[in-house]
């Protein structure tokens, strides 16, 4: 990718003055570049926007590589496929697998077996470089949203930049075929075709950004534009001649425009889109004011002198090996910590460890593969690249391979392992009236281990937490419990924590078979009129759901929802005010008990300080480490669900926060079950509160 040393340099005149091999600016452009995303990784809260760090890379990366391709084009009239695609195998793979192989090992070491699976996955898309991909696909996974972060997700943008380059070359090799010969007009039907693919592309990416912007992040056509566009400036740079003050007018205003980017824009932004705009024209500003005809000179105050100051082009010496190893560490560092944001100490040793890893990388790796089969005859040099390159992925293919089979298979047992007896009283162990004992010494249940995934109805072949009420009508027996010709209907309703009760709903029908209870829930979708971030597709789905319910005329509709702290700290969901929240909550209770149907609110559970899965793990037989005060497990203000549903007649709160927390604080563990999951209760926890829940709701 951009992060790595290219030796080319774009071959049309004018050329830069200080030297006629690398752009010295172009090594202090990548130092800026890697600089925004670590400081944005270390302490987001600086640089909101430091991920267009990324973006700055993308436009370098086009402006060499395309650029180069123009120039080998303009020469010979084609593109040395084999060559061009060894070299990069040469430049990039060598140390890019050495980080994912150290991450194999980190991993088998020092993290919770439970991290495995998803962390060798993430090693071998990344090995594959397909990892934007997948990434793109977890952004639309609701389950995903309070994951830990895998230590190669940064892969990511080496994977876009493989894949663009798998297309490019080939487009201007086209051009040459139309073209006949080489010259100016393959030249000219190049600038042309990449102009169209990154106007396509530019397009794509303003549409699908603002339609899902998640996804768009990450995925390739959203962001080929970035690497058209540097490559356009490339394409076109002979064309322009700068006097000093022009170049010194458009270098400070790139430089502006990049670092105001990172202070501006945030990932709540539908970026990338036409918000790229900002820092990917202000690195185009960037590289072409450093662009100087060999009878002009670089002045001081110019912005391409600053950046070629030698302690800049030393770190944009070895910015791709920084680039590589910064994440990692911080994401091991915080593994090791137990925390989710790194501290002061931390993150100055995560950039010194980064650092000294990048340096070494650079000198015993990258220049070693690099510059090591120089000597050779050209056939021998692409056979042994082709083949170094085989290697390697087939290496850290088969080392993520065999801990990753080896972890799920052991998180199956454990898994299956999970169960309630006796010595797993749970919610019963902190019963006022009659409190059942949990002995001392007993595994727990599910194991931290596996608790994570300890979701409801597990053995259902039909997901019910993300009802499709244009597929499935309320009419239907899709995610309807119990006796079709039951006499009285449940219906459970809302997003993943009315979704967590499911279980006790599905077992409640089973032993009143005069009940049925169909489960209308949908992930993220809380049972309002207003839903967070605008969600309009949730609201105007609550709103069909309404109008099934009150043509079913069920005995009891059951809600519960996310908290708004928790809809904010986790998906970046937000309510214009707190008036509104309550506000859309009543609205539907209130059309419910109008037409004579009681309604039953859960109030929202504690929130867990910790992931508790994960604390447990690194604390096994010191619970009481991974608890959370009570005043700090709750939002400052009151559940808006409850507070709507005090307003409305025929209404009913449970509150199952005595079943949860004691003496101000709400523990990790009870009676020998793992309370929490993330912001969720495990469903072994939840089968606990079975008896509570259905006396709180009258069905007892």
């Amino acid at each position: 990718m951009a992060l790595a040393q290219v030796e080319e340099t774009v071959p049309l005149r004018p050329v830069p003055a200080e030297s006629r091999g690398q752009r010295r600016d172009i090594q202090g452009l990548r130092a800026l570049a890697v600089g925004l995303v670590i400081v944005y990784h270390l302490r987001p809260e600086w640089l909101p926007g430091g991920f267009v760090g990324v973006d700055v890379f993308f436009v370098i990366s086009g402006y060499l590589i395309i650029g180069t391709l123009t120039g080998e084009l303009r020469r010979t009239g084609t593109i040395r496929l084999r060559e061009f695609y060894a070299r990069r195998i040469r430049r990039l793979l060598p140390a890019a697998s050495v980080v994912l192989l150290s991450t194999v090992l980190v991993t088998w070491l020092f993290l919770p077996i439970s991290r495995w699976p998803a962390i060798m996955s993430d090693v071998l898309t990344s090995a594959l470089n397909v990892q934007n991909w997948a990434l793109a696909a977890q952004s639309a996974d609701y389950a995903h949203a309070t994951a830990a972060a895998s230590p190669v997700q940064h892969f990511w943008s080496l994977s876009v930049e493989e894949q663009f380059y798998l297309v490019i070359p080939l487009v201007l090799l086209l051009c040459a075929r139309l073209a006949h010969r080489a010259g100016p007009k393959a030249a000219r039907h190049a600038v042309t075709a990449v102009a169209l693919v990154t106007a396509a592309s530019f397009v794509f990416s303003v549409v699908y950004s603002e339609l899902d912007h998640g996804r768009a992040y990450f995925v390739t056509p959203t962001r080929m534009w970035e690497l058209g566009l540097g490559g356009l400036a490339a394409m076109t740079v002979h064309r322009i001649r700068l006097k000093g003050g022009a170049r010194l007018l458009l270098g400070w205003g790139g430089m502006v425009a990049v670092v105001a980017g990172s202070f501006v824009l945030t990932t709540a932004m539908a970026f990338p889109g036409y918000l790229a705009l900002l820092p990917t024209l202000g690195t185009v500003g960037l590289l072409l004011a450093g662009v100087v005809a060999a009878d002009q000179r670089v002045a001081r105050p110019e912005v391409a002198f600053v950046l070629g100051l030698q302690p800049l082009r030393y770190l944009g010496d070895i910015s791709y090996s920084l680039y590589l190893w910064h994440w990692p560490v911080i994401v091991v560092v915080l593994q090791l910590g137990g925390g989710s944001e790194l501290t002061r100490q931390q993150a100055v040793g995560a950039f010194v460890l980064s650092l000294a890893l990048a340096m070494v990388t650079k000198h015993v790796v990258e220049d070693v593969f690099r510059g090591g089969t120089t000597a050779r005859r050209r056939t021998s040099r692409l056979r042994g690249a082709y083949l170094l390159g085989t290697a390697l992925v087939a290496a850290t293919t088969v080392v993520a391979t065999v801990p990753w089979q080896y972890a799920s298979a052991e998180l199956e047992r454990l898994a299956s392992a999970t169960g309630l007896d006796e010595s797993h009283p749970g919610a019963l162990a902190l019963d006022r009236d009659n409190p059942i004992s949990a002995p001392d010494g007993v595994p727990l249940t599910p194991d931290p281990a596996v608790a994570g995934r300890d979701w409801p109805l597990q053995d259902q072949t039909v997901s019910c937490t993300s009802y499709d009420i244009e597929s499935w009508p309320p009419t239907g027996d899709k995610c309807t419990y119990g006796t079709a010709t039951a006499p009285k209907t449940l219906v459970l309703v809302g997003d993943s924590h009315a979704a967590m009760f499911s279980t006790v709903f599905a077992r409640f029908v089973r032993e009143h078979p005069e009940w049925r209870v169909k489960m209308m829930l949908r992930n993220g979708c809380p049972f309002t009129a207003v839903a967070p971030a605008g969600l309009t597709v949730c609201s105007d789905q609550n709103e069909r759901e309404l109008a099934g319910i009150l043509a079913m005329k069920p005995e009891l509709v059951v809600t519960s929802a996310m908290s708004p702290e928790s809809y904010d700290k986790d998906l970046k969901w937000r309510w214009e005010s707190r008036a509104q929240t309550v506000d859309g909550y009543e609205s539907l209770l209130r059309r419910i008990s109008d037409a004579g149907i009681r309604s039953g609110v859960i109030r929202d559970v504690p929130r867990p300080a910790k992931n508790t899965p994960r604390c447990l793990e690194r604390n096994p037989g010191r619970h009481a480490a991974c608890d959370t005060a009570l005043g700090d497990a709750f939002g400052r203000d009151k559940d808006p669900l409850v507070e709507a549903a005090e307003r409305v007649p025929h209404t009913t709160v449970v509150d199952l926060t005595p079943w949860l927390c004691v003496g101000g604080v709400c523990p990790a563990v009870v009676g020998n079950v793992v309370v929490y999951r993330d912001n969720h209760l495990t469903d072994s926890y939840v089968r606990t509160l079975y008896g509570p829940l259905t006396a709180g709701l009258g069905l007892g």
